[in-house]
Order: structure tokens, then C-alpha cells, then sequence
């Protein structure tokens, strides 16, 4: 017994040396970290919270619950889109949980690490699809090209959506080699590669933001005189989607800051930042599609335009009031029998109730 035992710790003491050894020489540690700063953090560049991850796997969790009731309430198929970006979510904040109670585990960090990463290009390809359909249903035909929009009306989520997902290919590829990397070289060879597809995701997200915006502007000024649509409170939901692009553009301007910094810098060294500047505002971009969900705004729910058909469950539901196209927008006075002037006073405008 007493031999075995001093056999035990004899293997034990050479394991522990070679994985010191093996640290020294950056082989398997990520960055040079010693093994009691490996032990303590692992591949992040901080002792990591447990119970932070399981808080929004719970929140991630509930959200894709209510996305999917939602879903087929509406039958809003369109819609999946956002559903896959929250289940993308849920399954980075778990992974994330089970990576801190094994720091030791590569697979599980580059799981967490990339459906992080790049949930929120998924959110910004719903948003896509949610504005070409306003578009589509409320602009009318001769105000559809780029001229007027800078993208044909037709083109907006091909177009938006092809840059979307090349960026999100990247990223993806880039997020793999930082949390596989064991080397400075390796994770700055990485972090470089994200750094090209979040640049080409903020360019065409941004300019996608100063379209919407710019859309909401002409509303107000060159097509405040043309007859629109008032079936549905289109313009509260046209807002909303644009508070939406504005979360997204600003977490990924931070992210990109974050990752231009280098290898070691305030934002990455602070757990905080991360649930703050990422976490909170992704949920922020779930929490107000579930509020404001396009199943009670839009028609063209299916996975094609086809046919101005609106939910049948539309008008059900705790939020389903602020959909109603009975509120006028404040342009607009109605008149009798269903007409409405513009406070202008240029035109009446025969626009079906």
C-alpha cells in the first residue's frame, strides 16, 4: 500500500511538472498564462462568473420560449431568423457556464466564444428582413428604387443579408482560432480575423442603419403628402426596428474597439463589460421584438411575400393594442368617411380605414 501510494504521487508530481514545462513553453496554455492563472481563468482574461452565465441562460431560455410561442401564434415563418439568433445565444450563455466549471475544456470555450460572437449578426439579418417587408407593404412602387431608398426595395434583404452572413462565416472562423490559439501570435492571428468581419459587418450595418433612418426622415418631409397604408401601426414598429439597429450598431462598434485594442486591454480584461455591452443589449434587441413583435404589425409573414394577409392573432394579446391602425400619425387630422388632411393643408388624402 505504501508503495502504490508513493508510485501515486510520484506520477502525480511528474504530471504536474510536465503540464508546468508545457506552460513555460506556450504549447497548451493560451498566451504564455501560468498554470495558476490557468487554473484561475482558463482561456478568458478573467476569473469568469458562473452564476452570471446561468442568469442570462435562464433569460436566453425564457426569450426562445416566448419566440417560438410567438412564432406559431402568428405563423410568422419569416420570423425564424431571430428564433435561431436566441437559440444561438442560449447555447453560448450555457456552453459559457459549463466552460467555467471546466476551464480546462478547448471545445466548450470555442462554442460559447462563437455563438456569442455572432448571434448578434443574426439579430441584424431579422431586422433586415422585418424593414424590407415595411418597405415592401408601405412604400409605394414609384418610391421603391434606389434612387429614392439607396437600395432597390426588392434588393434590401438580399443584399444586407449576403454581407451579413459573409461577415458572419468570418467571425466564426476567427472566434475558432482565438479560442483554439495557445499562442500570442496564434489569438492576435485570430483577433485579426474577427476584426475584418466585424468592420464589415459595422459598414454594412451602418450604412443599413442610415437607410432605415433616413426612411423614417422621408416619411416626415417627401412622402408626408402620399397616401400610406393605415392598417397597422406600421410607424411605432418602423421606430422600434430602428432602436433595434441602433443596439446592435453600437455593441458592435464596442466589440470591434475591444477587439482593435490588442490581446490585453480594459474591455477585455473586465467580465463586466462583456454582460453589459454585449449580453444586456442583445436581450434588449430580443425584449423588444418580443414587445413589438412583426406578427402583430406586418403582413408577408410567410417565408415569401405573397398575398396582404395580416396574423389572425394579430389584435390578441398583452401588446396587441399598440398595433391597432387606429392611432392617425400626428402628421395626419382625420376628416369624415374615412379621409385624412395633411396638417399642411396641401392635400386630402383618401386613405382606406
Amino acid at each position: 500500500m505504501g508503495a502504490s501510494a508513493v508510485e501515486i504521487h510520484t506520477d502525480a508530481f511528474s504530471q504536474l511538472v510536465e503540464l508546468a514545462a508545457r506552460a513555460i513553453n506556450n504549447d497548451d496554455l493560451p498566451g504564455g498564462k501560468s498554470l495558476a492563472d490557468f487554473a484561475k481563468e482558463g482561456r478568458y482574461n478573467y476569473p469568469p462568473s458562473f452564476a452570471a452565465a446561468v442568469v442570462f441562460s435562464v433569460i436566453y431560455g425564457l426569450a426562445m420560449a416566448t419566440n417560438l410561442v410567438q412564432i406559431v401564434r402568428h405563423r410568422a415563418w419569416f420570423w425564424w431568423v431571430m428564433n435561431f439568433a436566441v437559440a444561438m445565444e442560449l447555447v453560448g450563455y450555457i456552453t459559457r457556464a459549463i466552460s467555467v466549471k471546466d476551464l480546462g475544456s478547448r471545445n466548450v470555450f470555442i462554442v460559447q466564444l462563437v455563438m456569442v460572437l455572432v448571434a448578434p449578426a443574426v439579430m441584424a439579418a431579422a431586422c433586415y428582413m422585418s424593414f424590407g417587408r415595411v418597405v415592401m407593404w408601405v412604400i409605394p412602387r414609384e418610391y421603391q428604387s434606389a434612387k429614392t431608398l439607396w437600395v432597390p426595395a426588392r434588393r434590401v434583404t438580399p443584399i444586407f443579408a449576403g454581407c451579413d452572413v459573409l461577415s458572419f462565416f468570418i467571425q466564426v472562423a476567427g472566434g475558432s482560432m482565438i479560442a483554439s490559439g495557445n499562442t500570442h501570435a496564434k489569438i492576435n492571428t485570430g483577433r485579426d480575423v474577427v476584426l475584418v468581419g466585424l468592420a464589415l459587418q459595422l459598414a454594412t450595418f451602418g450604412f443599413f442603419v442610415v437607410t432605415a433612418l433616413r426612411l423614417m426622415f422621408m416619411l416626415k418631409t417627401k412622402l408626408l403628402n402620399v397616401a400610406l397604408p393605415r392598417d397597422r401601426n406600421w410607424p411605432l414598429f418602423l421606430f422600434m426596428v430602428n432602436v433595434a439597429n441602433v443596439l446592435i450598431l453600437i455593441r458592435t462598434t464596442l466589440r470591434l474597439i475591444e477587439y482593435a485594442l490588442g490581446d490585453t486591454n480594459y474591455l477585455l480584461d473586465h467580465e463586466w463589460f462583456f454582460y453589459v455591452f454585449d449580453s444586456v443589449l442583445m436581450f434588449l434587441v430580443v425584449l423588444v421584438f418580443i414587445v413589438f413583435h412583426p406578427g402583430h404589425y406586418l403582413p408577408y409573414l410567410g417565408f415569401k411575400r405573397k398575398g396582404l394577409h395580416f396574423s389572425k392573432n394579430a389584435d390578441k394579446g398583452l401588446f396587441a393594442s399598440l398595433a391597432r391602425g387606429s392611432k392617425i400619425p400626428p402628421e395626419f387630422v382625420q376628416m369624415e368617411g374615412g379621409e385624412v388632411q395633411s396638417r399642411c393643408g396641401l392635400d386630402r388624402l383618401a386613405v382606406p380605414v
